[in-house]
């Protein structure tokens, strides 16, 4: 998980077909990307990889944590694609939407934020032209 956090981390693809990973390796391979800033493609077969609704909310809080703004905005938003070549399990989807539309991670982490605090109050940052947003 070092390697994987480090900054001399420059691995974009990991792929672990064949692999049932369960909900106990999706836990801990979510905890161990949270700080990567490498990985676009994190590829595995989601019928055949034994991950249940638990294992997939580990992916989901790695792409988005909405416990906090700070958190969101430490979330990983590098992610392009997780499990197989659909795009749409569970409600990761659109997360890792925002991470491929976006030009830079900060432009995802902007549209998580938005997304994930509906209650943040946005007028101050309207009329700064929305330069800068709390983290």
């Amino acid at each position: 998980s070092d390697y994987f956090q480090s900054e001399r981390c420059c691995m974009k693809y990991l792929y672990l077909h064949h692999v049932n990973l369960g909900d106990e390796g999706a836990l801990v391979l979510a905890g161990a990307l949270i700080g990567n800033k490498s990985l676009t493609s994190l590829r595995f077969h989601p019928n055949d990889s034994g991950i249940t609704d638990v294992g997939w909310a580990a992916f989901s809080n790695l792409l988005c944590d909405p416990s906090s703004v700070n958190n969101t905005y430490l979330s990983n938003h590098t992610i392009e694609k997780i499990g197989g070549y659909q795009s749409n399990l569970h409600d990761i989807a659109q997360f890792l939407r925002f991470n491929h539309l976006s030009r830079h991670p900060h432009e995802a982490a902007i549209w998580k934020i938005l997304k994930s605090h509906p209650d943040l109050d946005m007028e101050p940052f309207f009329q700064w032209k929305l330069k800068l947003l709390p983290v």
